[in-house]
């Protein structure tokens, strides 16, 4: 099982990510961490900064994804934006919107309906 944890606090971020962060996830399976994200949340909008999981196993990149966007809207942010390249396809699938290599998207769209892989399995 998959577990994502979100971090907070500032001295702890650093130790996981460089940059202007403030908020991140990292994704466990039991003990072994499976991946992880930053994103800086300012007013009604959250940018993920990084995200970075196993690219064979897109499910860990969409649940940071989503938990990213979660803890946006649980700090009232409505918009998200996201450039990180090993993630497009992800965003596609969710639902971002690209203009020039930068995806957003509104929060409630893009948490709505049913899960990345189970859209692709539809198509």
């Amino acid at each position: 099982m998959y577990i994502f944890k979100p971090i907070e606090d500032v001295s702890e971020l650093s130790k996981h990510f460089s940059g202007c962060v403030n908020g991140g996830y990292i994704g466990f399976e039991g003990d072994e961490i499976i991946g992880k994200c930053s994103l800086y949340v300012d007013g009604h909008i959250v940018t993920v900064k990084t995200i970075d999981f196993d690219k064979d196993k897109p499910d860990i990149g969409e649940g940071l994804m989503r938990a990213a966007l979660n803890f946006g809207a649980n700090r009232n942010a409505y918009y998200a934006y996201c450039s990180c390249e090993n993630a497009v396809e992800i965003m596609k699938l969710m639902g971002f919107e690209e203009n020039d290599g930068i995806y957003s998207g509104d929060i409630p769209t893009l948490l709505g309906g049913s899960c990345g892989c189970c859209r692709q399995n539809m198509i």
